[in-house]
């Protein structure tokens, strides 16, 4: 096995193709880390320069691949590590765990921390948004056992998923010309007070926009892209004065999703859902599929009917939806806890915490000792 430190930039169309085949057979699949989601970000410019994929690789196939970049420990501590938070990667990424292959993932791993001194960077390495619990995470435990690393666990959240065996998967009939009516909602994971608010107000949508409830499939219609940008600027979020982010106010990020839905589309792990009733649109979201699991690109819902909860029902539809229809292991919409009300319909929460590992090196192993000891 080597290991290679490549700036983002100098990633080739054959190294592309490796990236993505390691993607699709990662022990914990990561949109983040997909080569469709972060080539793309080219277009963002020098916001991207510092951006480096540590990769072990073994002749022309890649084992493991992080995104990283060097940074202070703490702003006080002259110590840099090896870090999955760069600023790019922390404003952009909710997920910014390593891919790692499935089969031999314990070797791999160990060969990806432990190879940051064979490339130049520092042996102290920080993990953020790290899944606490899973397959990944008993591989960290087992190398961190053979090499008696030292790790620090610096703070700790959770991110809601849907997890198929997590949800009652409901039987989705065929779309009529891409278009479902009467979208079936799964809803049984729920509460049962927010089980009956997500059917009320689903009614309500219906009520008001004029129409039952569509769930419009068009993941292959060039002008849904066009579409949603009009939807998401058409409210807050395309206020910069208040905050909005919404891709249409930067001509570099607008061009960055346009290239993740033609890189995914091109393979087919595409879908554009949008709900709909009376001819208005009430939301639209664009998901991804990387690994086993589909991911939540962006979505966003006409705020003339806010108080009806147009992004919720959208998105357990398209959950509904993407599970009945595919063979996916998970849905997850990358959301944080600091979503709480999105979270509660979602059916499952998984733990993610900021790691500092100390994977070679005495100044990293001084660096953990003494946290340790603060702690």
């Amino acid at each position: 096995m080597q290991v290679q430190l490549i700036a983002l930039s100098d990633v080739d169309a054959a190294d592309a193709r490796r990236w993505q085949d390691l993607a699709a057979d990662a022990l914990a699949p990561n949109m983040c880390l997909d080569p469709r989601f972060l080539l793309p970000a080219l277009a963002l410019g020098a916001e991207t320069d510092e951006i480096r994929l540590l990769v072990v690789r073994e002749g022309g196939t890649w084992l493991a691949a992080l995104a990283c970049t060097r940074k202070r420990v703490a702003p006080r501590v002259p110590v840099r590590a090896v870090t999955t938070g760069g600023e790019m990667l922390t404003r952009e990424c909710d997920r910014q765990h390593p891919l790692v292959r499935r089969g031999r993932a314990v070797e791999v791993l160990d060969a990806l921390l432990r190879g940051t001194a064979e490339v130049g960077l520092p042996g102290l390495v920080q993990l953020r948004r790290f899944p606490v619990e899973g397959p990944l995470a008993a591989t960290l435990a087992q190398v961190v056992r053979r090499r008696r690393m030292r790790v620090h666990e610096r703070s700790r959240d959770v991110g809601v998923w849907a997890p198929r065996d997590a949800v009652a998967v409901l039987p989705v009939p065929s779309p009529v010309d891409g278009v479902l009516v009467d979208p079936p909602l799964s809803c049984a994971h729920m509460r049962t007070d927010d089980a009956r608010n997500t059917r009320r107000v689903a009614r309500g949508l219906a009520r008001e926009a004029g129409g039952p409830l569509e769930l419009h499939d068009e993941s292959g219609d060039p002008a849904a892209v066009d579409r949603f940008v009009a939807l998401q600027a058409a409210g807050w979020k395309g206020d910069a004065a208040r905050g909005g982010a919404a891709v249409g106010l930067d001509p570099a990020r607008e061009r960055w999703f346009r290239g993740q839905v033609t890189a995914f589309g091109a393979d087919g792990d595409l879908r554009v859902l949008r709900l709909a009733a009376g001819g208005t649109t009430l939301w639209t979201g664009f998901q991804v599929r990387s690994g086993d699991g589909w991911y939540g690109l962006l979505d966003a819902y006409d705020e003339r009917f806010r108080r009806l909860s147009p992004g919720s029902v959208g998105r357990v539809a398209a959950m509904t939806y993407l599970l009945g229809t595919t063979d996916a292991a998970f849905v997850d919409p990358g959301f944080s806890s600091h979503y709480a009300v999105g979270a509660r319909i979602w059916p499952a929460a998984r733990p993610q915490a900021d790691l500092l590992v100390a994977a070679r090196g005495p100044v990293a192993h001084a660096v953990l000792a003494a946290a340790h000891l603060r702690s």
